[in-house]
This record gives structure tokens, C-alpha cells and sequence, in this order.
């Protein structure tokens, strides 16, 4: 210090030292500010050290916003959600403050192209009526699961995978919808050559898409366990879509799982028997029976009965509302 005293004139060391020392005493409280804000929410993680645990993820922010209106898009995987409806009554009593509105949209046989959705014509129209049944369904946010009729389908499918969900995603953006992408789940009874391979590459483009598009992918590393899987080990079973449940409700909404065992079953039979009958009623808005005679090539026979399709839209309002008191209880 003497040595440098010789080569500094004192002033300035003085104007130094003042200035280190502010800095330092202005710098630390912010820094252990930003840490206090970034770690309010997850107190574990901090060691006993008191020092960040690096081994401790920090909470991310949930997807899903208060009011939001949902829409899950996808094939066979997707579709069988709506008769026990784990997934919503995770959401709803995780969150019963937030009214967040769902309608399944899955079809089955349904890929990233729509080739399910297509009526009496090609292929291209099936996509189109992707775009319009999820106009039926008024949602804010759209969820998207395609992928795992994808890599059943081998490999020609799971090439043409990538473009159809690029080109989904981003009509989906157009349309100024949030887009949620999920990935595909394996399930162990596909016998298809190749399919673990496959459903690999579908995960891996759902999430490059994901990056390049820029929106959120859940990210849940979920497998079904023996006993939670249908008989030919195809789908979930209500045990399996019941853990499912608990495994995407945490990045959706975050909060605590509504049960203590870990089976994704809210304990509330009435909460589920609600959702299911409103599921059933958005079914019958958005695919009606006899589409022919109401809207095809028929209609001119029963097309005057088309004026009751949107006559559901109050009685479902309605089932949301019973569903919002019932998760508040």
C-alpha cells in the first residue's frame, strides 16, 4: 500500500476508496435483493449455506393465466380425456379462483393434418377444419398434443410431422391464439417397427419447434406405469390420465397436486361428473350427429335444424359456472 501511496497522489486514492466502498455498499443489497425476490417463492432453495442450490430449479412463472379460456387439441390421446376429465379438475382445484373454461377438441385417428376431421372431402379440408373447430370453441390459449398418431404411423408420417405442426402453429399465431405445444407420451402397446424411435423424434421436433416458433412446451417427463394403461396398452387408463394430470397441472397452473397420494384424483366425484357432462355438450356443438342433414349436401332435407347448434353454447356457459362453484368448495 506504501508503494502505491509513492505512485498515487493521495486525493485520488481517497476519491478511489470512496468510490469502491460505494459501490460495493450499493451493489450487495441489490444483489441480495434480486436473490430474496428470485427465491420468495422456493425457499429450498437455498442451501444451509445460505448460497443458491444449484441442484434447485427456480419456480417458473405458470402457463396458464387467470380467465383463460382453453382449448387441447389433438387425436385418440386427447379425445379420451373427456369422460373422467382428470386433466380440468386438476386445474380447477389447483386454481378454483381463476374460472379457466376448457374444451376438448381431440378426435380420433386425428394427426397434425387433420386427415380424421375431413368429411366428404380431401385431405386439405380436414386441416381447415382444424382451424375451424377451434374457432367453434372461442379459446385464448390452445393447447396442442398431435404427434403420438404421428409416430405410430412410421416413418413417412413422422417425416411429415415437423412442416404440419410449423404450418399449425403458425396459423394458430396468426390467429393470435397462445399456443401451448405438449409432447407426445409413448405408450407401450404400439407394436409399430421403430416406434420408440419415433415417438423420439416427435418429442425432439415438438420441441425444436417449440424454440423456433418461440412458444412454451410443457415439460413433463411422464411415462405410464403398468397398471395405468388400457388393456392393450394403447392409452391411458383413468389411473394413467390421472397422474397425467398431476404431472401437466404443474407447469400449467403450479399450486400444490389436489390430492395426497399422488394419483392426480381430486377426491371431488362431482367436480369430475360436472366436467364430463359439459364435455358431452361441447361435443354435441362442435360435432354434431347428422352433419349432413344439417350442413352438407342433405341440409336442404333437415338443414332448418342447424339453428339449434349454437343453442348449447348457454347450457355450457352454464356447466362452467357449476364447475367454478364446485371447485371452490
Amino acid at each position: 500500500m506504501r508503494g502505491l501511496a509513492r505512485l498515487v497522489p493521495a486525493s485520488s486514492m481517497t476519491a478511489s476508496f470512496v468510490t469502491a466502498s460505494f459501490v460495493t455498499a450499493t451493489l450487495v443489497p441489490i444483489t441480495m435483493l434480486m436473490l430474496m425476490v428470485m427465491m420468495a417463492g422456493n425457499p429450498d432453495a437455498l442451501a444451509a449455506d445460505g448460497q443458491p442450490d444449484s441442484a434447485t430449479p427456480l419456480l417458473k412463472s405458470p402457463l396458464l393465466k387467470s380467465g383463460d379460456r382453453i382449448a387441447v387439441l389433438g387425436g385418440t390421446f386427447v379425445e379420451r380425456m373427456q369422460s373422467g376429465g382428470s386433466l380440468e379438475a386438476e386445474l380447477q382445484c389447483r386454481r378454483p379462483d381463476w374460472k379457466l373454461s376448457v374444451r376438448n377438441l381431440g378426435w380420433s385417428g386425428d394427426d397434425v393434418h387433420g386427415i380424421a376431421r375431413k368429411r366428404f372431402d380431401g385431405p386439405e379440408d380436414g386441416y381447415k377444419r382444424i382451424l375451424a373447430d377451434v374457432a367453434v370453441a372461442n379459446p385464448n390459449v390452445v393447447i396442442v398434443a398431435y404427434g403420438m398418431s404421428e409416430a405410430s404411423d412410421g416413418d413417412e408420417a413422422v417425416d411429415r410431422f415437423e412442416a404440419g405442426l410449423r404450418r399449425l402453429v403458425g396459423d394458430l399465431q396468426t390467429a393470435k391464439y397462445r399456443v401451448i405445444l405438449m409432447p407426445p407420451m409413448a405408450m407401450p402397446g404400439v407394436r409399430t417397427p421403430g416406434y420408440t424411435s419415433a415417438i423420439d423424434r416427435c418429442r425432439s421436433i415438438v420441441t425444436a419447434v417449440s424454440q423456433q416458433l418461440h412458444v412454451p412446451e410443457l415439460e413433463i417427463q411422464w411415462r405410464a406405469a403398468d397398471d395405468q394403461v388400457t388393456e392393450n396398452g394403447l392409452l391411458p387408463s383413468a389411473a394413467g390420465y390421472a397422474s397425467l394430470a398431476v404431472a401437466a397441472a404443474d407447469p400449467l397452473v403450479g399450486g400444490s397436486p389436489c390430492d395426497s397420494d399422488g394419483t392426480g384424483d381430486s377426491g371431488d366425484s362431482k367436480l369430475q361428473e360436472l366436467i364430463a357432462a359439459k364435455n358431452q355438450l361441447f361435443f354435441h356443438r362442435y360435432r354434431p350427429q347428422n352433419e349432413t342433414y344439417l350442413t352438407l349436401f342433405r341440409k336442404h332435407e333437415q338443414g332448418n335444424n342447424a339453428v339449434e347448434i349454437p343453442q348449447f353454447d348457454p347450457l355450457i356457459e352454464a356447466a362452467d359456472r357449476e364447475i367454478w362453484a364446485a371447485a371452490s368448495r
